[in-house]
């Protein structure tokens, strides 16, 4: 038994007297995982496993990883470690409902919409007399919500025209048409969920996760930047009568125009009242 403990010593001493060994060592105990997840060619894809778990936050949430392993070792439940880090990962705007969901790549919000979905306008009635000017009526008890012939083409054609207009409200009403007729260039502002599905997803690799995040940020800003389009809109009649009369002018130039020409943008002027700074 002594020759055994003097062994151990012996090998303690060497391993404490080489650097590497012991940062090998710190990295074994700091790390457990280290070894499981060294093959970097294993195919993990739509596996709900912990180990893909966390495979995924080792990899691209370091800081993340850190936490898990200090809540594995005081004995937390898997249930936890799952609600801490998709609580974690939220908080930079990926909708991550639970852990499972990770082997099927990165999650997008959705924020599209479907003109065509009576659902919308249950829950944005707020819409419905702004999309009346374009011939919308989703007052009507039926299935699908009948959206006429280049309706999109009308609203991105007043989204550009606001886009760079001087007045910042009206720049924000801009975002408010892009979200509407899908023509931000943000797909999580311009894809619904049912069309966003048809996509691959992004991977959980760095330039993926960071495009994703970025994508994100900018489509919550460009909400934030359309809800207050909608509030000056609402709030401010005489710019909601040139929304309408605008709109019937570029339909009455559709109207003219023969029809293989009528996918191409209107030769039309708009005009918006001018009501000064937002300090005036």
């Amino acid at each position: 038994m002594t020759e055994l403990l003097q062994l151990q010593e012996l090998l303690v001493t060497g391993m404490n007297s080489d650097s590497v060994l012991c940062l090998a060592n710190a990295v074994a105990w700091l790390d457990p995982f280290w070894d499981e997840f060294t093959d970097e060619d294993d195919d993990y894809a739509g596996d709900g496993s912990l180990d893909l778990a966390l495979r995924v936050v080792r990899s691209s949430f370091p800081t993340i990883y850190v936490q898990v392993i200090e809540q594995l070792r005081d004995g937390y439940s898997w249930d936890d470690i799952d609600r801490f880090v998709c609580c974690e990962i939220e908080k930079l705007g990926i909708p991550l409902e639970n852990l499972e969901w990770m082997g099927y790549g990165i999650p997008l919000p959705s924020y599209g919409v479907r003109l065509e979905e009576p659902d919308f306008y249950e829950s944005h009635a707020d819409l419905i007399p702004l999309l009346a000017p374009f011939g919308i009526d989703a007052t009507a008890d039926d299935d699908t919500v009948d959206v006429p012939e280049h309706t999109h083409v009308v609203g991105q054609f007043i989204a550009e025209d606001l886009e760079q207009h001087p007045d910042e409200r009206y720049r924000q009403l801009s975002w408010l048409m892009q979200w509407l007729f899908s023509c931000s260039g943000n797909s999580v502002i311009d894809l619904d969920y049912d069309t966003m599905c048809e996509f691959q997803p992004l991977t959980w690799d760095k330039d993926d996760l960071e495009f994703a995040i970025a994508i994100i940020q900018e489509a919550d800003e460009i909400m934030r930047e359309a809800l207050k389009g909608l509030a000056f809109l609402q709030s401010t009649p005489e710019v909601f009568a040139a929304l309408d009369d605008n709109v019937r002018h570029i339909y009455k130039v559709f109207s003219k125009q023969p029809k293989e020409k009528r996918h191409d943008k209107p030769r039309v002027r708009c005009i918006w009242p001018s009501l000064g700074t937002s300090a005036d």
